[in-house]
């Protein structure tokens, strides 16, 4: 598998202090990739704002730099311009999680200061197609959730559609995977049917990186596969996690095993994996030829 570095540029990346917070527990869909799902279960709360500002009170307090929105489906929530808002005024980076479907609900000024990441499953389907995503511009990042169905063709297609539709603001394709990659040992999930085994997934980017010839920028879920060339590994956990009621759990990959703590702090805990935290990603830039 030979990377095609005649084609692309590797972005180097900042580490932030990140905190996900799931601000609802509602959401239109029930995805079987859902991390989040038992969660989710428990009832159809939305965070008050009250627990949202005492959140981020806290998360300003340990050095905290960037937010996370999730849920269920954010999008849902009936103050989440307020909540953007409180974020901006504490000048975190906050990215919002989202399926998508609500978004012809907002304009572009509501999300002044956020980026929005959409999450797909394919180009075609019921659930999490680009074809079912309101036409609305308004720039996003698409996250294409790799399932062990995936083909490099549903990746290509997705990513041309994305970058030549006029209606669909799409700066970036962002590829991952449903949940944990297959591993025998369970280490984290204990329901992996769905999710593609690791090595086929560094074949399938790696296949992907080599046939694209579009323009949109490509970032690349490590998944314990991919070693950046640009940013040293760093093995203490820079995640937390925060549901409604005060819930907290450091690392995303014990949220199906519902792994929950009294508290949370930033690089100190080293990472389960060792040498880096398979949430972390690899940033690409297609090098123009001209230049």
């Amino acid at each position: 598998m030979k990377f095609p570095w005649h084609k692309y540029e590797e972005l180097p990346l900042d580490r932030r202090n990140t905190l996900q917070v799931f601000i609802t527990n509602r959401c239109n869909l029930k995805c079987k990739g859902c991390f989040a799902r038992h969660i989710m279960g428990e009832n159809q709360q939305d965070i008050s704002l009250e627990e949202y500002f005492d959140v981020v009170k806290i998360f300003k307090e340990k050095g905290g730099k960037q937010i996370n929105i999730l849920g269920g489906e954010p999008l849902l929530h009936p103050e989440l311009e307020k909540i953007i808002l409180l974020n901006n005024s504490c000048a975190f980076k906050t990215t919002i999680y989202t399926n998508g479907y609500y978004i012809n609900k907002y304009n572009e000024e509501d999300f002044h200061g956020a980026k929005l990441r959409i999450s797909l499953y394919c180009k075609t389907g019921k659930t999490k197609s680009f074809e079912t995503l309101p036409k609305i511009k308004i720039p996003f990042d698409v996250c294409f959730m790799v399932s062990a169905k995936t083909t490099v063709s549903e990746l290509l297609k997705t990513a041309y559609a994305l970058e030549s539709n006029p209606f669909v603001g799409c700066k970036t394709f962002f590829i991952s995977s449903i949940r944990e990659l297959d591993n025998e040992r369970k280490e984290f999930f204990d329901d992996t049917e769905i999710c593609m085994p690791v090595v086929k997934y560094k074949e399938l980017v790696h296949e992907f990186l080599n046939r694209y010839e579009g323009d949109l920028g490509i970032d690349i879920s490590k998944r314990g596969v991919f070693e950046s060339t640009k940013t040293l590994p760093d093995n203490k956990c820079r995640f937390a996690n925060y549901f409604i009621g005060g819930k907290i759990i450091q690392c995303p990959y014990d949220v199906v095993n519902l792994n929950f703590q009294e508290d949370y702090s930033f690089g100190k805990r080293y990472c389960q994996h060792n040498n880096s935290c398979l949430m972390s990603k690899i940033k690409f830039k297609k090098i123009n030829e001209k230049d």
